[in-house]
């Protein structure tokens, strides 16, 4: 007899989240003195700026009596303050440093702080599940603050998706023609840099209403940057640095620049031609499963490829055995 398997909508379950450096702010975003709950990771954290400018994002719980110092905590000098007992701890390592009431700190008050680091006018988090130090640094973009390009324009998008599965579009040409009507399939090519990391798709985009080159570099599941080059001197930038939520949500923070020589011919066309395209994207993605082992067809390559580059930045060997 032949039983009929749960829908997979039941029972499909995520990777877990890969390593790398994720988006959790914008640097204009986070004051000094302020104090913000973030959600990331599947953890409640907590965001601040000390008095001398420092960021900190670190778990968000009190170790005393579990009050969130993201709601109602406070910045004193280097320290985030509980809002409940007072008690203030290190921006830079976690630990306590006073409880108002006792002289006695006890050892185990602490709480982890992440490796965070600013550029690109944004704050970013460098996760490992064993939380190591950052293996790579953060890419260098040395258009952001060029006089050659428009000061860049911002916009968050909440999409009901894993950040792999977001990651895996910078990698999927024929999604083009029959997501964003693009007619026909981009002549494209995949490669991958010497060091193994980095990841490039070159499509030739046609029939666009602005026909350009396209070149996706992505640095990893947290970090990517489409270049449309539509002719001499006409280019236009996108950025994508998402914040993982929790397996099944992710925040995209997308910052994008064109070059100033299209800036009033074109500029906010091609700007705004790429923000409606996720209304292309978000049905696909708030609708679908993550298929930890698809079926894939001989003209899949540039999917494939994808699948084996993303292993590397999982962990155990058991997810990087059932990502491709």
């Amino acid at each position: 007899m032949t039983i009929v398997e749960a829908c997979e909508s039941k029972t499909n379950t995520t990777p877990d989240f890969p390593m790398g450096w994720f988006s959790v702010e914008r640097s204009h975003g986070l004051a000094v003195g302020e104090v913000k709950p973030v959600k990331a990771f599947d953890r409640e954290l907590v965001l601040y700026r000390t008095r001398s400018g420092k960021v900190a994002l670190q778990d968000a719980y009190c170790p005393h009596l579990g009050a969130h110092l993201g709601h109602e905590g406070r910045v004193v000098g280097e320290t985030v303050r509980c809002p409940f007992h007072g008690w203030q701890f290190n921006a830079d390592d976690g630990k306590c440093s006073n409880i108002p009431y006792c002289d006695e700190i006890p050892e185990r008050a602490r709480v982890r702080t992440w490796h965070t680091e600013e550029k690109n006018g944004e704050v970013y988090v460098w996760f490992h599940p064993e939380n190591t130090a950052p293996q790579w640094p953060l890419p260098d973009l040395p258009e952001l603050g060029d006089p050659a390009w428009t000061e860049p324009r911002y916009t968050e998008h909440l999409v009901p998706a894993h950040v792999q599965d977001i990651c895996e579009n910078s990698c999927d040409p024929v999604h083009f023609a029959f997501v964003h009507s693009q007619g026909e399939i981009p002549d494209s090519k995949v490669s991958i840099d010497p060091d193994g990391r980095t990841m490039h798709l070159h499509s030739e985009m046609t029939n666009n209403d602005f026909p350009s080159h396209l070149h996706a570099t992505t640095y990893s599941p947290g970090f990517a940057m489409v270049r449309n080059s539509y002719g001499p001197g006409a280019e236009m930038i996108m950025y994508n640095s998402p914040q993982a939520i929790d397996s099944n949500n992710t925040l995209m923070r997308w910052t994008l620049i064109v070059r100033r020589e299209i800036e009033d011919a074109a500029g906010d066309d091609v700007m705004k031609g790429i923000i409606d395209g996720l209304s292309d994207d978000y049905p696909i993605w708030a609708n679908k499963v993550h298929r930890r082992r698809p079926v894939f067809c001989k003209e899949d390559k540039p999917l494939v490829t994808f699948r084996k580059w993303v292993r590397q930045f999982y962990v155990t060997s058991q997810e990087q055995r059932e990502i491709a």
